[in-house]
Order: C-alpha cells, then structure tokens, then sequence
C-alpha cells in the first residue's frame, strides 16, 4: 500500500502507482487538513477526484499528530483540537 501522505505518492502518477499493482492508497487526514485544505479537496468533488484516484483511499484519522503534538493540544469530549503554528 502505497503512502500518499498528503494526496500524492512521491514521484510517481495515479497510472505509475496503478502499474506497480496497487489497489489502494494511504494518506493523512490531518495533513491534508493542513495542506491543501478542506476547502480546496471539496472543490474538486472531494479526495478521489483531487487525488485522480478512483480505486479505495484508506485515510489515517491523524490521531498520532493529536498525541504527539501535546503541547498543541486541548482534548475535549468533542474532539481533540490542535493549535496552529
């Protein structure tokens, strides 16, 4: 499984990654919070579109960068919630 962190595989095109056998794509929710955003993402129809991938995206939540990054952090019953640097 390929690691598209922040909605691409590091030099290699949607075809490449198709070509090398890959059925499915990792990437990081909080990161593509980051960059390029959500606004963006949903402009394109929404992460299979912007990432020109129509086979299964498996996101990972972002819950290591939540407990990671504790000193940026305030953890609620709705959610943890991270400040921006």
């Amino acid at each position: 499984m390929p690691v598209g962190t922040q909605a691409s595989v590091k030099s290699l095109t949607p075809d490449d990654v198709l070509l090398i056998g890959a059925e499915i794509i990792l990437s990081n929710t909080y990161h593509l919070y980051l960059r390029p955003g959500v606004d963006l993402i949903r402009e394109f129809g929404g992460l299979h579109s912007f990432m020109s991938w129509d086979r299964p995206i498996l996101t990972d939540s972002g819950g290591f960068q939540g407990y990671s990054l504790s000193s940026l952090r305030k953890i609620t019953p709705d959610g943890i919630f991270l400040s921006l640097i």
